[in-house]
């Protein structure tokens, strides 16, 4: 017996040195670029500037300082901004470049003068990352940066005189609008002038008028989109002239644009053109455009048409924005045809009825609005209570308490919103109560919580009950709620709770983003089978790699399959992947941004999100370029055929499934 005890202790021993032996062996050999790139993606995960991840940025593979200062940046932080100022002087210009863009991300803003001193000076790459990141960093209040900025417009390099464009857009620097159509008109190189065009576009420069002009008949569709844009912000007869000839654009990108810019004008000449229009449309997406502008305009002239294109029974988003427009306009004249809608039963149609009679206004429509608050879907209680709130004042109480036990957490978010807005305090005490339940409620309603509780201490920093919520944000169970309560403690109260937040749990292992990394030498790809067809798309595993494990994973567990193209704005984005599908839903957890200086072009696929670090499953398509989103949405993929289909997509569209081609 004893003999055997001791062969037993033996064996253990060894087995244990074994172990041992192993763990020292593993420590001391060098790790390989693989493992090193899995490191750094695990650390960014938990969103903390760790030793560790500091220590990469003195590597001898420029992959892997660059990874590093990518990962510094999307972590920002207090001391994230020295660490990559010191990378921007890299002696490898792609490491050089991507510490630039990533202190682009780090919101320290001291950052920005310092970047303007160095980057005229810099190799073209690295200077026009650092120049856009001046624009990232500032703000509109900083008009020596402004100053700063035009100033590029000197540089020898095309590629810093565009950064220099879009900075001046980021930076918000819309004073500096008459520099930029003086720099455009002798500006030889036209990716600079596209790129002056998108800023002057975006702020809406009255001087700008000429360049506006030269633009609409540019043979690139986005470039008169642009052009579009920017006649749209003008006052001139003439600029609403161009928008009406706009409307018989060859690219209904185009036209999608000229119909928003004219919504906002409220002239006859204005108003004419888009009534003409509807007239003529066939096509959905855009007969909803003039439908909406209609109702923006509050125009009368197209009723008529209207109603003749409801009674052909379309498509269900026509019938959606055709019965807003129409109760905007006729009101109480409008109640039969809305009551026939509702008797239809289609849930999508019925919340657009609710939103109607909301139009229609008035104690008339109460008890049917009563009606669809009781319903069974909750995507048609909402939009029953948003009415409710707005003509029913004397029961206001009666629909909060309602809509606050409401087993649906979008309406209990809804209720809350009411509640900040209209800073109803006496509801403080049942706002407690929820927070007191954590997960329980859905994160969405915890975010909601800490909203409203923002609204009550800005007017009474010292309001107990107000501070009882965002003291237990501050230990809920899910890091963006953490942040976002140390966030308000520090705007609100001075009081810097950050170094007390415990990290995020992370849900991809660092053993698990190691066999990817060797796995996917060459990014996967995927198809997304649609109603209307088949899109291919290339997923950047090298760029975002969370998010498309993620993706990856919800794609193979049939996650997506069924589920529709809940937005669509033409000229824009189609979005799909909420399991609601009314843009509220996901799965249940949040995924990490994974911000990179990748553009958005046509074709690119984005991750939808209400903030930071708060993407799931829903995700996007630009139909045309959005550099705007670019450092503030993931971009994560790129479609490699199938754009038609996309061009082709309308709310309700079904996703059929999704397929992971990994190989």
């Amino acid at each position: 017996m004893r003999k055997r005890l001791r062969i037993f202790a033996a064996i253990v021993i060894v087995v244990l040195v074994a172990i041992a032996g192993f763990y020292v062996y593993d420590s001391l050999r060098i790790p390989t670029s693989a493992k090193k790139k899995a490191e750094i993606i695990h650390l960014e995960d938990q969103r903390t500037l760790f030793d560790r991840l500091k220590k990469y940025l003195h590597d001898n593979d420029l992959d892997i300082r660059a990874r590093a200062a990518l990962a510094i940046g999307r972590i920002g932080g207090t001391g994230s901004g020295e660490l990559l100022f010191g990378m921007v002087s890299d002696t490898a210009i792609d490491v050089a470049a991507t510490a630039a863009f990533a202190l682009g991300l780090t919101g320290e803003k001291e950052y920005a003068s310092r970047l303007l001193d160095v980057a005229f000076d810099m190799p073209s790459a690295v200077g026009a990352e650092a120049v856009e990141a001046v624009g990232r960093l500032a703000d509109s209040g900083m008009t020596g940066i402004a100053d700063g900025l035009v100033g590029f417009f000197s540089h020898p390099s095309p590629d810093v005189r565009e950064a220099a464009c879009m900075a001046l857009y980021r930076a918000g620097a819309k004073s500096k609008g008459g520099d930029i159509v003086a720099f455009v008109k002798s500006e030889p190189d036209e990716l600079v002038r596209k790129a002056a065009l998108y800023t002057l576009a975006r702020f809406g420069t009255p001087e700008a008028e000429p360049v506006f002009t030269e633009f609409l008949a540019d043979s690139d569709p986005f470039i008169r989109s642009l052009a579009v844009r920017g006649m749209g912000h003008l006052q001139s007869a003439d600029a609403v002239h161009y928008l009406a000839i706009a409307l018989n654009d060859a690219d209904k990108g185009v036209v999608a644009q000229a119909i928003s810019e004219l919504a906002k004008k409220n002239t006859q000449e204005a108003r004419t053109p888009l009534v003409k229009k509807l007239e003529k449309e066939r096509d959905e997406k855009l007969v909803v455009a003039l439908l909406d502008a209609l109702r923006r305009q509050n125009n009368n002239e197209g009723i008529e048409t209207a109603l003749s294109i409801l009674s052909t029974e379309p498509p269900s988003n026509i019938v959606i924005a055709g019965i807003k427009y129409i109760a905007s306009i006729q009101k109480d004249r409008a109640v039969n045809l809305i009551d026939s809608l509702v008797a239809q039963g289609d849930p999508y149609v019925m919340a657009a009825c609710a939103e109607a009679f909301g139009l229609v206004g008035g104690k008339k429509v109460v008890p049917r609005l009563a009606v669809l608050f009781n319903d069974e879907d909750p995507l048609v209680r909402c939009q029953a209570f948003e009415s409710l709130m707005k003509v029913d004042s004397s029961n206001i109480d009666f629909y909060l308490k309602k809509a606050l036990a409401d087993p649906d957490y979008v309406l209990v978010a809804a209720a809350l919103e009411q509640i900040r807005e209209r800073k109803l305090k006496q509801y403080l005490p049942a706002m407690n109560t929820i927070m007191s339940r954590r997960t329980k409620v859905d994160v969405s309603v915890r975010r909601s919580l800490l909203d409203a509780a923002q609204s009550f201490l800005s007017q009474d920093r010292h309001d107990s009950a107000a501070l009882e919520i965002l003291y237990a944000g501050l230990l809920d169970p899910e890091y963006v709620v953490r942040r976002e309560a140390a966030t308000l403690f520090r705007d609100l109260l001075g009081e810097d709770k950050f170094a007390a937040l415990p990290p995020p749990d992370t849900r991809i292992s660092r053993k698990r983003i190691a066999k990817a990394i060797d796995k996917f030498k060459t990014n996967p790809q995927a198809t997304i089978v649609t109603s209307k067809g088949e899109i291919d798309i290339a997923l950047f595993f090298d760029v975002a790699p969370l998010t498309v494990l993620n993706f990856i994973d919800l794609a193979n567990e049939g996650f997506y399959d069924g589920l529709t193209f809940h937005r669509v704005v033409p000229n824009f984005v189609v979005q799909g992947g909420d399991p609601r599908g009314d843009g509220c839903g996901g799965p249940p957890y949040y995924i990490r941004c994974e911000y990179s200086d990748e553009p958005y072009r046509r074709g690119t696929v984005g991750i939808a999100t209400s903030g930071k670090d708060t993407g799931g499953s829903q995700f996007f398509i630009t139909l045309s370029p959005q550099p705007h989103l670019e450092g503030r949405y993931t971009v994560f993929g790129q479609v490699l055929s199938g754009m038609d289909v996309v061009d082709r997509v309308v709310v309700g569209d079904l996703i059929e499934t999704i397929i992971i081609h990994e190989d």
